[in-house]
């Protein structure tokens, strides 16, 4: 396990606050966290969400369509 944690790279800042489902968190906490799914099944699914929608973002800015 790494101990670098991720931080949201300055292109992405726009898109901040379209990112749903954090449950009050920072996206960088929902990004950075690792709750199991058999300890806390909702934190866990809040994370999932989390992660997708980044990835999503990270595809479009790789593909140009973002901007």
């Amino acid at each position: 396990m790494t101990d670098k944690k991720w931080v949201m790279p300055e292109w992405m800042e726009p898109y901040r606050e379209y990112i749903r489902n954090t449950g009050g968190n920072t996206v960088e906490s929902m990004m950075n966290g690792d709750a199991s799914p058999l300890i806390n099944l909702p934190l866990s699914m809040l994370q999932a969400c989390v992660k997708s929608q980044v990835s999503m973002l990270y595809g479009l800015h790789k593909d140009g369509r973002l901007g």
